[in-house]
Protein backbone atom coordinates (compact mmCIF):
# COMPACT_ATOMS: atom_id res chain seq x y z
CA UNK A 1 0.00 0.00 0.00
CA UNK A 2 1.44 3.63 -0.56
CA UNK A 3 -0.21 5.41 2.03
CA UNK A 4 2.20 6.07 4.97
CA UNK A 5 0.72 5.11 7.64
CA UNK A 6 2.04 7.59 10.36
CA UNK A 7 2.05 10.42 8.33
CA UNK A 8 -2.11 9.20 8.44
CA UNK A 9 -2.11 9.06 11.96
CA UNK A 10 -0.77 12.46 12.51
CA UNK A 11 -3.08 14.25 10.16
CA UNK A 12 -5.95 12.19 11.70
CA UNK A 13 -4.80 12.87 15.01
CA UNK A 14 -4.73 16.84 14.14
CA UNK A 15 -8.24 16.64 13.67
CA UNK A 16 -9.59 14.87 16.31
CA UNK A 17 -10.56 17.08 19.32
CA UNK A 18 -11.95 15.82 22.49
CA UNK A 19 -15.64 16.21 23.01
CA UNK A 20 -16.63 14.64 26.29
CA UNK A 21 -20.65 15.07 25.29
CA UNK A 22 -21.38 14.76 22.32
CA UNK A 23 -18.72 12.21 20.63
CA UNK A 24 -15.31 10.64 21.75
CA UNK A 25 -12.40 11.34 19.24
CA UNK A 26 -9.87 8.18 19.32
CA UNK A 27 -6.49 10.04 19.98
CA UNK A 28 -4.39 6.17 20.87
CA UNK A 29 -1.97 5.67 17.69
CA UNK A 30 -1.16 2.33 19.04
CA UNK A 31 -5.47 1.56 18.38
CA UNK A 32 -5.15 3.55 14.67
CA UNK A 33 -2.01 1.57 13.81
CA UNK A 34 -3.45 -1.84 14.98
CA UNK A 35 -6.27 -0.83 11.96
CA UNK A 36 -4.49 0.92 9.43
CA UNK A 37 -1.74 -1.76 9.25
CA UNK A 38 -4.39 -4.53 8.33
CA UNK A 39 -4.20 -3.58 4.30
CA UNK A 40 -7.94 -4.97 3.98
CA UNK A 41 -9.26 -2.58 6.55
CA UNK A 42 -11.70 -0.85 4.87
CA UNK A 43 -11.44 3.17 4.88
CA UNK A 44 -14.41 5.60 4.31
CA UNK A 45 -12.98 8.77 1.72
CA UNK A 46 -14.90 11.54 1.35
CA UNK A 47 -13.66 15.09 0.22
CA UNK A 48 -14.46 17.80 3.24
CA UNK A 49 -18.61 18.69 3.04
CA UNK A 50 -20.02 15.77 1.28
CA UNK A 51 -21.95 14.44 3.68
CA UNK A 52 -19.65 12.15 6.28
CA UNK A 53 -20.22 13.23 9.86
CA UNK A 54 -24.17 12.09 8.77
CA UNK A 55 -23.07 8.64 6.89
CA UNK A 56 -21.16 7.90 9.60
CA UNK A 57 -23.60 8.40 12.54
CA UNK A 58 -26.27 6.59 10.43
CA UNK A 59 -23.74 3.62 9.57
CA UNK A 60 -22.93 3.53 13.23
CA UNK A 61 -25.95 2.92 14.40
CA UNK A 62 -26.69 0.86 11.65
CA UNK A 63 -23.65 -1.60 11.85
CA UNK A 64 -23.81 -0.88 15.63
CA UNK A 65 -20.18 -0.50 15.32
CA UNK A 66 -18.14 3.03 14.94
CA UNK A 67 -15.09 4.54 12.73
CA UNK A 68 -12.02 5.86 13.38
CA UNK A 69 -11.26 8.06 14.73
CA UNK A 70 -14.43 10.06 16.07
CA UNK A 71 -16.97 7.89 17.92
CA UNK A 72 -20.86 9.17 18.40
CA UNK A 73 -22.77 6.26 20.05
CA UNK A 74 -20.70 3.23 21.05
CA UNK A 75 -17.79 4.74 22.33
CA UNK A 76 -17.35 1.36 24.73
CA UNK A 77 -16.76 -0.45 21.35
CA UNK A 78 -12.97 -1.54 20.93
CA UNK A 79 -13.67 -2.80 17.21
CA UNK A 80 -14.07 -0.29 14.45
CA UNK A 81 -16.40 -0.56 11.37
CA UNK A 82 -14.07 1.53 9.54
CA UNK A 83 -11.40 4.59 9.38
CA UNK A 84 -12.42 7.75 7.56
CA UNK A 85 -10.08 10.20 5.73
CA UNK A 86 -10.37 13.04 3.64
CA UNK A 87 -7.62 12.40 1.74
CA UNK A 88 -6.92 15.91 1.35
CA UNK A 89 -2.70 15.29 0.20
CA UNK A 90 -4.21 12.65 -2.77
CA UNK A 91 -1.48 9.93 -1.06
CA UNK A 92 -3.96 7.53 0.40
CA UNK A 93 -4.33 4.38 -1.40
CA UNK A 94 -5.96 0.96 -0.18
CA UNK A 95 -7.46 -2.21 -1.03
CA UNK A 96 -11.02 -1.71 0.35
CA UNK A 97 -12.90 1.61 0.20
CA UNK A 98 -16.10 2.95 0.57
CA UNK A 99 -16.20 6.73 -1.58
CA UNK A 100 -18.57 8.98 -0.94
CA UNK A 101 -18.93 11.89 -3.03
CA UNK A 102 -21.49 14.79 -3.48
CA UNK A 103 -22.31 17.73 -6.08
CA UNK A 104 -19.28 19.39 -6.97
CA UNK A 105 -21.12 23.32 -6.42
CA UNK A 106 -22.94 22.56 -3.02
CA UNK A 107 -19.66 21.21 -1.71
CA UNK A 108 -17.47 24.02 -2.81
CA UNK A 109 -19.81 26.57 -1.88
CA UNK A 110 -20.11 24.40 2.01
CA UNK A 111 -16.61 24.28 1.89
CA UNK A 112 -15.49 27.91 1.27
CA UNK A 113 -17.88 29.01 4.18
CA UNK A 114 -16.69 26.07 6.66
CA UNK A 115 -13.29 28.19 5.67
CA UNK A 116 -14.45 31.05 6.45
CA UNK A 117 -13.56 32.38 2.82
CA UNK A 118 -15.27 35.11 0.32
CA UNK A 119 -17.39 33.20 -1.67
CA UNK A 120 -16.82 36.14 -4.24
CA UNK A 121 -13.23 35.02 -4.48
CA UNK A 122 -13.18 33.47 -7.88
CA UNK A 123 -9.83 32.76 -7.37
CA UNK A 124 -10.87 30.54 -4.22
CA UNK A 125 -13.89 29.33 -5.79
CA UNK A 126 -11.00 27.56 -8.81
CA UNK A 127 -9.19 26.41 -6.01
CA UNK A 128 -11.69 24.64 -4.21
CA UNK A 129 -13.34 23.29 -7.59
CA UNK A 130 -10.08 22.30 -8.66
CA UNK A 131 -8.97 20.33 -5.66
CA UNK A 132 -12.31 18.68 -6.02
CA UNK A 133 -12.21 17.84 -9.31
CA UNK A 134 -8.53 16.38 -8.93
CA UNK A 135 -9.96 14.29 -5.70
CA UNK A 136 -12.63 12.99 -7.39
CA UNK A 137 -10.90 11.80 -10.53
CA UNK A 138 -8.73 10.14 -8.15
CA UNK A 139 -11.42 7.93 -6.19
CA UNK A 140 -13.93 7.49 -9.37
CA UNK A 141 -11.88 6.92 -12.28
CA UNK A 142 -8.10 6.99 -11.98
CA UNK A 143 -7.08 5.23 -8.86
CA UNK A 144 -5.91 1.32 -9.49
CA UNK A 145 -5.12 0.31 -6.30
CA UNK A 146 -8.73 -0.78 -4.45
CA UNK A 147 -9.63 -3.98 -5.07
CA UNK A 148 -12.72 -3.64 -3.40
CA UNK A 149 -14.65 -0.20 -4.01
CA UNK A 150 -18.17 1.37 -3.68
CA UNK A 151 -19.16 4.32 -4.80
CA UNK A 152 -22.00 6.03 -2.78
CA UNK A 153 -23.41 9.80 -3.77
CA UNK A 154 -24.91 12.07 -1.09
CA UNK A 155 -27.81 12.95 -2.81
CA UNK A 156 -28.75 9.67 -3.73
CA UNK A 157 -28.82 8.81 -0.78
CA UNK A 158 -30.86 12.07 0.55
CA UNK A 159 -33.39 10.78 -2.73
CA UNK A 160 -33.39 7.07 -1.54
CA UNK A 161 -31.61 5.70 1.58
CA UNK A 162 -32.82 2.56 1.21
CA UNK A 163 -31.36 2.30 -2.35
CA UNK A 164 -27.86 3.87 -1.47
CA UNK A 165 -27.08 2.95 1.41
CA UNK A 166 -27.87 -1.42 0.20
CA UNK A 167 -24.49 -0.13 -1.60
CA UNK A 168 -22.81 -0.21 1.82
CA UNK A 169 -23.99 -3.16 3.19
CA UNK A 170 -23.31 -4.85 0.31
CA UNK A 171 -20.10 -3.78 0.69
CA UNK A 172 -19.68 -5.44 3.95
CA UNK A 173 -21.19 -8.85 2.43
CA UNK A 174 -24.82 -8.17 4.18
CA UNK A 175 -28.39 -7.89 3.25
CA UNK A 176 -29.99 -4.54 4.11
CA UNK A 177 -32.50 -4.48 6.89
CA UNK A 178 -34.86 -1.39 5.74
CA UNK A 179 -36.80 -1.08 9.36
CA UNK A 180 -33.22 -1.06 10.82
CA UNK A 181 -31.93 1.84 8.59
CA UNK A 182 -34.99 3.59 9.08
CA UNK A 183 -34.59 4.27 12.99
CA UNK A 184 -31.16 4.39 12.55
CA UNK A 185 -31.31 7.41 9.71
CA UNK A 186 -34.36 9.17 11.94
CA UNK A 187 -32.52 9.34 14.93
CA UNK A 188 -29.58 11.00 12.90
CA UNK A 189 -31.26 14.46 12.26
CA UNK A 190 -29.60 17.79 11.66
CA UNK A 191 -30.27 18.38 14.89
CA UNK A 192 -28.77 15.04 15.81
CA UNK A 193 -25.77 16.21 14.14
CA UNK A 194 -25.47 19.56 15.56
CA UNK A 195 -25.43 18.11 18.81
CA UNK A 196 -22.56 15.02 18.05
CA UNK A 197 -20.63 17.43 16.80
CA UNK A 198 -20.32 20.65 19.28
CA UNK A 199 -16.38 19.42 18.95
CA UNK A 200 -16.64 21.63 15.71
CA UNK A 201 -20.07 24.06 15.61
CA UNK A 202 -19.67 24.45 11.45
CA UNK A 203 -20.41 21.15 10.83
CA UNK A 204 -23.87 22.09 10.68
CA UNK A 205 -24.94 25.98 9.50
CA UNK A 206 -28.53 26.41 9.48
CA UNK A 207 -29.02 30.52 9.43
CA UNK A 208 -31.93 32.07 6.87
CA UNK A 209 -28.31 34.14 5.04
CA UNK A 210 -26.47 30.95 4.44
CA UNK A 211 -29.03 29.28 2.75
CA UNK A 212 -29.60 32.54 0.74
CA UNK A 213 -25.95 32.95 0.01
CA UNK A 214 -25.83 29.54 -1.01
CA UNK A 215 -28.51 30.05 -3.74
CA UNK A 216 -26.54 33.02 -4.80
CA UNK A 217 -23.64 31.59 -5.15
CA UNK A 218 -24.94 28.18 -7.10
CA UNK A 219 -26.65 30.48 -9.63
CA UNK A 220 -23.52 32.45 -10.39
CA UNK A 221 -20.95 29.82 -9.93
CA UNK A 222 -22.68 26.19 -10.50
CA UNK A 223 -21.46 26.19 -14.51
CA UNK A 224 -17.83 27.45 -13.40
CA UNK A 225 -17.44 24.82 -10.74
CA UNK A 226 -18.84 22.09 -13.12
CA UNK A 227 -16.24 22.79 -15.87
CA UNK A 228 -13.08 23.05 -13.26
CA UNK A 229 -14.14 19.60 -12.29
CA UNK A 230 -14.43 17.96 -15.84
CA UNK A 231 -10.96 20.16 -16.97
CA UNK A 232 -9.38 17.33 -14.39
CA UNK A 233 -10.69 14.29 -16.50
CA UNK A 234 -13.90 14.50 -18.50
CA UNK A 235 -14.61 10.81 -17.62
CA UNK A 236 -16.39 12.66 -14.43
CA UNK A 237 -19.35 13.70 -16.56
CA UNK A 238 -21.03 10.13 -15.93
CA UNK A 239 -21.08 10.46 -12.23
CA UNK A 240 -23.41 13.94 -12.77
CA UNK A 241 -26.22 12.61 -14.93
Amino acid sequence: MKVNPLHLIKSLLVEANTDKIGSLAIYDSKIIQKFVDNPNFPFLVSFPRTGSHWLRMVMELYFEKPSLVRVFYYKDCQDYLTLHTHDMNLDIYRKNVIYLYREPAPTVYSQMMYEKEDTRNLERVKYWSTLYGKHLAKWLIEETETEKKTIVRYENLVKDMAAEFSKVTEHFEMQIDVDKLQRSTEQVSKQEVKKKTTHDPQVINRSGSYEISRKEFLQNNSELIGDLVLEQNHQLQQYFI
